[in-house]
């Protein structure tokens, strides 16, 4: 390699670790919730209705309603992590379902009156009630939430659709 190559070689690399640096510090002390589930889309299509689950779980809907009954949670449908001390946030789907992360005053149910029962849930958060609140929460397979969200500790944020799927901001 001549001198010049090696010399536009290592301009190059600076340049690209200059570019990783500042994307590290752009994303510095934001937390990225990862939204989870485990549908299994044949079977999530058939009970509820055609694009319900677009992922590749494995989780048939039996398994899921045979879980969440007897436990009142379906473990793999959940936020990740369940708490934080993070107060920058922003949420990403990395499931097959829809979902929202909606910041709720108080924990509660959801939408789906069926889930609310399995899971033990009869009281409706107030603001998974309102589709005005919960709707600009709303995050199809792979989305990311648009803008970072401002939390403080004590801060909640449930699915409205799942309502076991909670993160509580810690102090």
């Amino acid at each position: 390699m001549t001198r010049s190559m090696r010399m536009i070689s290592g301009v190059l690399a600076a340049a690209a670790l200059t570019a990783v640096a500042a994307k590290v510090t752009a994303d510095d002390g934001v937390r990225t919730v990862q939204i989870r589930d485990d549908c299994d889309p044949a079977t999530f299509d058939a009970a509820i209705g055609p694009k319900t689950c677009v992922g590749d779980g494995d989780t048939t809907f039996a398994d899921f309603l045979a879980e969440l009954t007897a436990t009142q949670v379906a473990e793999k449908w959940r936020f990740n992590p369940s708490s934080t001390n993070d107060t920058s946030l922003v949420a990403r789907n990395r499931g097959g379902e829809t979902h929202t992360f909606t910041p709720v005053a108080k924990f509660g149910g959801g939408v789906v009156p069926l889930l609310n029962t399995l899971s033990g849930n009869p009281v409706e958060a107030a603001e998974c009630a309102d589709p005005a609140q919960f709707g600009p929460s709303v995050l199809g397979p792979g989305e990311r939430s648009k803008k970072t969200i401002t939390a403080k500790p004590g801060d909640h944020f449930q699915c409205c659709i799942h309502p076991w799927m909670r993160l509580t901001v810690t102090k």
